[in-house]
Order: C-alpha cells, then sequence, then structure tokens
C-alpha cells in the first residue's frame, strides 16, 4: 500500500509544482507562498491537542526546517516564474546527488561503486539538457546571463532541501504526521508573511493587491500541499516501506512536472527533454538501488 500512497504523493505534488508557477505568473510570489501555506494550516489546525504534546526540541527542530523550506519555496518559485518549468524541474535530480554526498561524507553511510557511475549519469544528463536549452534560448533571444540566473535560483532551492532533509531524518521518526504537518506549516507561513512585509517594507510600497485575493491557485496548491504530505507521511509510517523506494517514486513528480508542464504553458522542445529526464531518472535510479 505504501508504494500506491508514494505514486499518489508524486503525482499530486507534480501537479502542484505546474499550479505553483501558475499561482505567481502575476502576483507576489512571498504573498502567494504565505497565503497558500495559511490556507493549508487553516485545513489542519485543529490538530492542536495532538501537536502540543510534541516535545519542544523537535518543536524547535521544525522551526528551524520550516525557515529553510521557506528560502526553498520563493527561491524554487523565483525559477520558474522566470525560466521553462520542463528544463528547471529535471534539475531537482541535485538534491538526490547532494543527499548521496552528505550520506557518504557527514554520515559515514557505505557506498557501492555503482552508485557513483549513477553520478555520472545524472550529470551527463543534465549536461545534456543544459546544451538543449542553450539552443532553445538562442531561439527566443533569451541571453546566458539571465538562463543561468533563473538555475541558480533553482540549484539554492535544491540545496536547501536538501539540508532541511537532515532536518527531518531527525524529526520523523519522533513526531507523528499530524504534529510535523501542524507545526511546520504554522512556522512556514510565518515566516512567508514576515519575509512579505520585509519586502514591502524595502520596496517601500505594498505589493498586494485586493485582486490577488481572488487568485483560485493560490487555495489549490494549499489543499494540494495538505493532501500530498498525508499520503507521504503515510507512506513512510508503514513499517514494511522501503526508503531508498520511496526516493525512487518520488521522482515521478519530475516526470509529471515537465510532461504537465511543458502541455500547459506551451514550452519548447519537449521530446528532447523527455529523453534527457530518462538519462536523469536512470542515474537517480542508480544512485538509490
Amino acid at each position: 500500500m505504501w508504494v500506491f500512497y508514494t505514486i499518489i504523493y508524486a503525482v499530486i505534488i507534480g501537479i502542484f509544482s505546474v499550479f505553483r508557477k501558475k499561482a505567481v505568473e502575476n502576483t507576489n510570489i512571498f504573498f502567494s507562498l504565505a497565503l497558500s501555506s495559511t490556507f493549508g494550516f487553516l485545513l489542519i489546525c485543529w490538530n492542536y491537542s495532538e501537536a502540543v504534546a510534541l516535545n519542544w526540541q523537535y518543536i524547535l527542530l521544525i522551526l528551524l526546517k520550516s525557515f529553510i523550506v521557506a528560502f526553498a519555496w520563493y527561491f524554487e518559485v523565483l525559477s520558474f516564474k522566470k525560466y521553462y518549468l520542463s528544463s528547471l524541474q529535471p534539475l531537482s535530480a541535485i538534491e538526490v546527488v547532494l543527499s548521496f554526498f552528505v550520506s557518504m561524507f557527514v554520515f559515514s553511510e557505505a557506498v557501492a561503486w555503482w552508485q557513483f557511475i549513477g553520478v555520472f549519469v545524472v550529470v551527463l544528463g543534465l549536461f545534456l539538457l543544459n546544451k538543449n536549452d542553450v539552443k532553445d534560448d538562442q531561439k527566443n533571444n533569451i541571453s546566458k546571463k539571465y538562463r543561468y540566473q533563473c538555475i541558480m535560483y533553482f540549484v539554492l532551492a535544491c540545496i536547501f532541501y536538501a539540508s532541511s532533509s537532515l532536518v527531518d531524518r531527525y524529526v520523523m521518526f519522533t513526531a507523528t504526521s499530524n504534529q510535523n504537518q501542524y507545526w511546520f506549516m504554522l512556522f512556514v507561513s510565518g515566516f512567508l508573511w514576515l519575509f512579505l512585509l520585509i519586502e514591502c517594507i524595502a520596496k517601500k510600497k505594498v505589493l498586494v493587491h485586493k485582486n490577488d485575493f481572488n487568485n483560485p491557485f493560490i487555495y489549490l496548491i494549499g489543499v494540494m500541499l495538505i493532501i500530498a504530505d498525508q499520503f507521504y507521511f503515510k507512506a513512510l509510517a508503514d513499517p514494511s516501506s522501503l526508503l531508498s523506494v520511496i526516493s525512487i517514486i518520488r521522482q515521478l513528480s519530475t516526470v509529471v512536472a515537465v510532461i504537465f508542464g511543458a502541455f500547459y504553458f506551451k514550452e519548447p522542445n519537449l521530446k528532447n527533454k523527455l529523453v534527457y529526464l530518462a538519462i536523469i531518472m536512470c542515474g537517480i535510479i542508480i544512485i538509490l538501488i
């Protein structure tokens, strides 16, 4: 059953990524993320009595994770807003590569020789994807500087996500899914509203308009995130589940986002990108087996 839960999670998150790009098309990024997170929190705030039973040390760890993820969300959505989703989403393979090296150097976990081949395959796929994007950008008069700026934003998001997963490693075996989700949504909402306030003060103007509250995609991604996380936590809670297999299945979200996003936003060269994505996916599977 945990495999089925993980597949549902991956599909929802893939579509979630597309809708999140749509949510920020004409709306401030911090506002979109803050409002969607707050709406999501309101859907689960009834778990208060269970949430406050969690040890304060783990609550502080979730606070740290929320701070990291708030930055990850911002940089990820900023990159999506400015560039092709189908070109950026495959770069999430960087998270797997980073986790591989963190496990090896930080946690001294044993690694097999074929996993290094997997890293090479991932890098090869990313290199080919980059060459393909260069040709697309030349046709569409997109400068190298602009493209690399967007890639830098997305890579920063991947680094933040990899860092937050280290915190999850310590929290997930103690906190229940309801406790984890309650405190995370509460804290991340608070951080995002604070960041929006700081941005408004820095720019000396109000960055939110009345019509922004009518954006249906903001509320939709808030609901989707809550539902997806529930399936993910159920998969992790199953004693028979295998983290390596879950990690592989989670990458289906990238495939969903690339295909659905490319059609939805009419992005170029989907056929080539799917070939390079297949190479990247093969490398990820080799790393995680």
